[in-house]
């Protein structure tokens, strides 16, 4: 239920704000310039401060500002971009077999999803789900402010290069960010195929026609994940590993039924 949500509503917009991003110029995100700037107390892109505004639901954020707020964001101590949040499945757990669901439901949605992006704030799925839950619970500013964040991530991500080439790719920091910018772009995909270390590339079956001699020469789209995997993930020793038990083989236990030992 929760995948079927974010897909409907992400396709819903997404090829209008695709168009409105054509405009915005186009270049990889500067790591280094975004560290500088986002430790810097004096500078309007000061990261408590920035993400203090994001979070209050600021609708002056420029594209600049989300270019520092997304890609700032993999420098903070919350990023874990292989960790999956322990509330991920809670959504499909509890209302995946609903039918139907009362504005009861779409309460413990919204608890869900914040839940959720305290850990993974730029999570667009997530922000979709919310904006999702506070329209059928008529709260639409609510909703538009969670959409208006999508729209300033996807912005930011389509701001970062073409996307048609492997030299030109959309900068990412979470594998599933790549999957939500084609959802959000109306894209018909099936897979991400690995070209290299940092860079997968989407097939899609409906490109545009890019106005090359027979049209749609261009057959798919690129992404970078240099971020995901620039360092050692040491916060991954933070999850509890689960005991292992001894067990025996139940054909080789002389106690147990299905024992095939000779007798």
């Amino acid at each position: 239920m929760r995948k079927f949500w974010a897909g409907l509503l992400l396709f819903v917009f997404g090829t209008a704000e695709a168009q409105q991003a054509d405009t915005i110029g186009v270049a990889a995100p500067d790591y280094r310039r975004i560290v500088a700037e986002t430790a810097d107390i004096a500078s309007p892109y000061y990261y408590p401060r920035l993400f203090g505004r994001y979070e209050r639901g600021d609708t002056t954020l420029t594209v600049e500002d989300f270019r520092y707020l997304y890609y700032g964001y993999s420098e903070q101590r919350g990023y874990k971009p292989l960790l999956s949040s322990p509330y991920a499945d809670s959504l499909e757990r509890a209302f995946g077999k609903k039918t139907r669901l009362e504005a009861e439901d779409y309460r413990r949605i919204v608890g869900f999803a914040r839940e959720i992006l305290r850990e993974e704030p730029f999570s667009m799925r997530d922000l979709n789900v919310l904006a999702f839950a506070y329209r059928m619970l008529d709260e639409p500013e609510r909703a538009a402010a969670q959409m208006f964040k999508i729209r300033g991530i996807l912005e930011a991500i389509r701001s970062t290069g073409t996307g048609l080439r492997e030299e030109s790719p959309w900068y990412v920091i979470y594998q599933r960010d790549a999957q939500d910018v084609l959802n959000l772009i109306g894209a018909r995909f099936t897979k991400l195929i690995i070209l290299t270390r940092n860079v997968e590339y989407a097939p899609v079956y409906n490109m545009p026609d890019d106005g090359s001699r027979g049209g749609r020469k261009n057959k798919g789209y690129y992404f970078d994940y240099s971020e995901v995997y620039k360092r050692r993930p040491d916060y991954l020793d933070e999850v509890p590993k689960r005991k292992r038990k001894f067990e025996i083989n139940p054909l080789y236990n002389p106690r147990s039924k299905q024992n095939i030992l000779p007798k």
